[in-house]
This record gives structure tokens, sequence and C-alpha cells, in this order.
């Protein structure tokens, strides 16, 4: 299937994943049906949005974000044409009306962010490079479900996510860049917690 819209920034992408569907929850299959199961990039910032915003405090929302990510990014390392997500997840759901309050609270950051991106050091989102921030947020992904025992930490794996996605849907390698500092902040944070 290929995705009904052609995504370049974050408001786009929150837009048209706050009118998937039709009822009035919005599942992760209606936003897949919605973006189009080819773009990875948009499908890969959905839930990493989600667990930055004030969602994240819903007890288990952060690792099921994190499982997604993770299952996005394996598909995209190993550059599958479409992605398959097990239909336990498709069937997840949240409510429309606190997609849109998630939405609307980011509304204002993403017109700043997107203000503020543009196609630059773009060799370092495109294969093979593309292949590096992929497995960065595998790392995140598959990381984020034990982080929820210590505050903000899935939420900075998830803003790093974030940043990689929008690297990758804006072409801006410099996005990648900062991601991968705040990866390794994050990392850093946990293991001073744990330890």
């Amino acid at each position: 299937m290929s995705g009904k819209h052609d995504l370049h920034s974050m408001k786009e992408v929150l837009e048209v994943v706050a009118e998937a569907g039709d009822g009035d929850q919005v599942s992760v299959d209606d936003a897949v049906k919605e973006i189009g199961d080819d773009a990875f990039a948009p499908l890969l910032l959905i839930p990493a949005l989600i667990a930055v915003t004030p969602a994240s405090g819903i007890p288990g929302l952060s690792a099921v974000c994190g499982i997604i990510i993770a299952l996005i990014s394996v598909q995209m390392v190993f550059r599958r044409e479409c992605l398959w997500l097990p239909q336990f997840i498709l069937r997840q759901s949240v409510s429309r009306s606190s997609l849109q309050k998630a939405r609307d609270w980011m509304v204002k950051p993403a017109r700043v962010i997107d203000w503020v991106t543009r196609k630059r050091l773009s060799f370092l989102v495109r294969y093979p490079f593309s292949i590096g921030p992929a497995l960065f947020c595998l790392g995140a992904g598959l990381c984020m479900p034990f982080l929820e025992v210590i505050p903000f930490s899935a939420s900075f794996m998830a803003g790093a996510v974030s940043l990689f996605a929008l690297a990758l849907v804006t072409e801006d390698g410099l996005l990648a860049v900062l991601a991968f500092g705040l990866i390794v902040a994050a990392g850093y944070f946990a293991w001073t917690t744990l330890v």
C-alpha cells in the first residue's frame, strides 16, 4: 500500500495521524493505512512523538511505543519494501481526543522544528548511512520498555528517535547528529541512575 501523502515535515505527519481512521478510536492500523506501509520514516516518527508527549505518562504506553519503534527500525535495517507489524500491535488504539490533544501540544514545537530543518548533510540519512540511524532507533526502541522505571529516560530515548525519524523525513543529516548526542546523553543518564 503506497502512502496517500508525501510527508516532509513534522507538522504534516501530526496532521495526517490526527485525522487517520473514522471512529472515536485511532488504531495503529489506521495510521499505517493513512500514511502508507512503505513510508517508514513517518511511521517511525509517530510512536516516538507519542512517547515524548504527556500521554507517555499512561502506564505501559512507552513500552508499546518502544516495541513499535524496534519493529519498524529492524525492517528499515533490512530494507523491507513494506512494513509488517503483528496484529496485536495493529489493534492498539488511542482515543481520537487524546491523539488530537497530543497533536495540539506538539503543534508549536513542530512549527519551530519545521522552520529550522532543511536538506543538509543529506548523505547521512541516505543508504547506506541511513542504516546507522535505523540501528540506533532499534537499540532505543528495545531499551524503552525497560526504561519506564527510570523517570524521563524513556522520553529521552523517544526524543532521540523522533530526531532520527525527522532527519529521515526532512533529509536533514544535522538532526541525525543531534539525535546521536541525545541517545548518548540518555544512555549515560540511565547508566549513572542504575549504577
